[in-house]
């Protein structure tokens, strides 16, 4: 759809044909754009709302043009297999939830298991009744123009892509039914070009292990007594008996990491050591939380890290809000991506304000919005003085699992809460890096050089 993706041959369709039958609840007003079952294992985690404000999409003075929505994909199995996988419930990649108990294809490393499903359902379904059903801003029907789509090349993004679209849109997603004639495809970027998560380079490694050692960082562990709450979870481990729970991670190397295991088995309903009371979990979201924000200590980590990808989401905010032909129709944009995908994204425009790990199902949403009384010309071929002028009515609003956020350098810019897209493209293009491949090399000056700045 847009010139500056290289075509590649791998996608997924999404038909729009049949449906299939998911038992969920929904009920909205104004304020309870919620998703809910009966049985407490089908709620999304506790540290994740999903209360929508219909307010925050537009009103009186402002009105949406257009949304791009970057999400961690839903719950999953852990992506080592020394826990026997026969203890998560899975389908094949050609079905969303299958309704019969057996044959079920057994889970592989890291994949959406069927709570991960329905997660993604809902969060679908949650954008139906918002875009759909009280902002008449998407058609009813499954229109390919209107959307984008874009995933990681993992089962468990690309399933989550397909399950949220069903729950938006509904339709067969298997090739046993006959395909519809309305289909799209997911675009899905070959390893060497994929930029939707960090990527390790040289220096960005570098960065992330010397991060370790930063003054502020060893200062906040020190503060916090982070050793001795590290030896406790370590302890509660090496406590815990295999007829407890099958979740054990000993000497692990880092919250993050520990808390994407522990979501497998908490969050699918598997048990977990008795020792991990619910102040502990807490914190060890937390810690994961420290962990990505403490590389705002070194900016280049953000440019390395997910730049490119802040690039292509920029790209293509840029076309819309000039109305480039390229992009006409199109109304929203969807990147299934990963925890990490996510946080970079928080850390890079200093917006990080929740205290925990990004959890399954996340949703990240960065709206464009225009004032409602400016009258766009119609032109096909907009000038250089037009564009500032469409980019003067124009602004990038930030909604974090359903609670507006803030762009840090841009506070003191905000109109009423949204930052002016002139500075919203400022802001990134710091954030952008001007030579991947340079700036990704790590000479023995750079070395000295950030070795001096954590000593000073």
């Amino acid at each position: 759809m847009f010139s500056y993706f290289k075509k590649t041959e791998k996608v997924e369709e999404i038909q729009n044909g049949g449906g299939i039958k998911v038992e969920l609840q929904t009920n909205i007003s104004n304020s309870d754009l919620k998703n809910e079952h009966s049985d407490p294992k089908f709620k999304f985690s506790p540290l994740r709302s999903t209360d929508v404000h219909v307010e925050d999409y537009g009103d009186e003075k402002y009105k949406l043009k257009f949304i791009q929505i970057v999400t961690r994909h839903g719950r999953r199995t852990p992506e080592s297999n020394r826990t026997p996988l026969t203890m998560w419930m899975c389908n094949s990649m050609d079905h969303l939830i299958s309704n019969k108990d057996s044959p079920r294809p057994e889970c592989a490393p890291g994949q959406l298991t069927v709570l991960g499903i329905i997660d993604q359902i809902n969060v679908g379904k949650i954008y139906r009744k918002l875009f759909i059903d009280h902002l008449s801003f998407l058609d009813s029907q499954y229109n390919k123009d209107q959307i984008f789509i874009r995933s990681t090349n993992t089962t468990r993004t690309i399933s989550s892509a397909r399950s949220l679209m069903h729950g938006l849109y509904g339709g067969s997603f298997t090739d046993e039914q006959e395909k519809s004639p309305h289909h799209s495809t997911f675009l899905v970027k070959p390893d060497n070009e994929e930029n939707m998560y960090p990527r390790s380079s040289t220096k960005l490694v570098f960065l992330k292990n010397l991060l370790k050692q930063h003054p502020k960082v060893i200062e906040e562990n020190q503060r916090s007594r982070l050793d001795n709450f590290t030896k406790k979870v370590n302890q509660i481990f090496e406590n815990s008996k295999p007829e407890e729970s099958n979740f054990r991670v000993r000497g692990f190397r880092s919250y993050a990491g520990l808390v994407n295991s522990f979501d497998c088995f908490r969050n699918n309903g598997l048990p977990i050591p008795k020792g991990l009371t619910n102040d502990i979990i807490q914190r060890m979201y937390e810690e994961s939380a420290k962990e990505f924000k403490s590389s705002k200590y070194f900016p280049e980590i953000s440019i390395l890290s997910i730049g490119r990808f802040v690039d292509d989401l920029n790209k293509e905010l840029k076309l819309k809000s000039r109305n480039d032909q390229s992009v006409k129709d199109l109304k929203l944009s969807l990147y299934s991506g990963h925890d990490t995908t996510l946080a970079a994204l928080l850390v890079a425009y200093d917006m990080y304000e929740d205290k925990i790990h990004p959890v399954t199902s996340s949703t990240l949403e960065f709206l464009l919005m225009q004032d409602k009384d400016y009258k766009e010309p119609e032109v096909k071929n907009v000038s250089k003085s037009l564009e500032k002028e469409l980019i003067k009515h124009q602004y990038v609003k930030v909604i974090y699992n359903h609670k507006p956020i803030h762009i840090g350098p841009c506070k003191d810019k905000e109109v009423d809460g949204m930052c002016p897209l002139s500075e919203f493209l400022k802001i990134s293009q710091s954030i952008i890096p001007t030579n991947y491949e340079e700036q990704s090399k790590l000479t023995q000056v750079d070395r000295k050089r950030y070795i001096s700045l954590i000593e000073d």
